[in-house]
């Protein structure tokens, strides 16, 4: 596998895959392509980062993070459909893990409901810290 950092110009595939990313883990967020696709750049533009997981010449998913004072918050992982089950996840991670993140405090959220998600970062590591809450009323 190789990792590939992601350009402004990446935007459009990046926005794609943050659409499918929204739907497989339930997010409610309604943002339409354009709109993710403007996001995606505002935050290569400022100080994020992302990464293209390329498997056999094809984009198997991605990871946008930034670093904090105190660690990295890993914002959006994704590994597309295809490529679940071959753990590509897990060496997607594992790379970024020893090449961008080495030494480092890692944070990020997930779903209560994306049971999925939750299951794969417990498996390389993650445990619970917080759990935030909220109401609509």
């Amino acid at each position: 596998m190789k990792i590939q950092l992601a350009s402004e110009a990446d935007s459009p595939i990046l926005a794609q895959l943050n659409a499918w990313l929204i739907k497989d883990e339930g997010h409610r967020n309604a943002m339409s392509l354009l709109d993710l696709q403007a996001r995606m750049k505002a935050w290569l533009n400022s100080d994020y980062q992302a990464a293209l997981f390329i498997e056999n010449g094809d984009i198997a998913g991605y990871a946008l993070w930034r670093k904090d004072p105190e660690f990295i918050y890993i914002r959006q992982f994704f590994i597309c459909e295809s490529y679940r089950g071959q753990a590509i996840g897990k060496k997607a991670f594992t790379q970024l893990k020893d090449v961008y993140w080495s030494g480092q405090r890692l944070r990020l959220d997930v779903l209560i409901e994306n049971l999925r998600g939750v299951n794969f970062w417990r498996s390389v590591g993650f445990g619970e810290y917080c759990l935030t809450m909220e109401t609509n009323a």
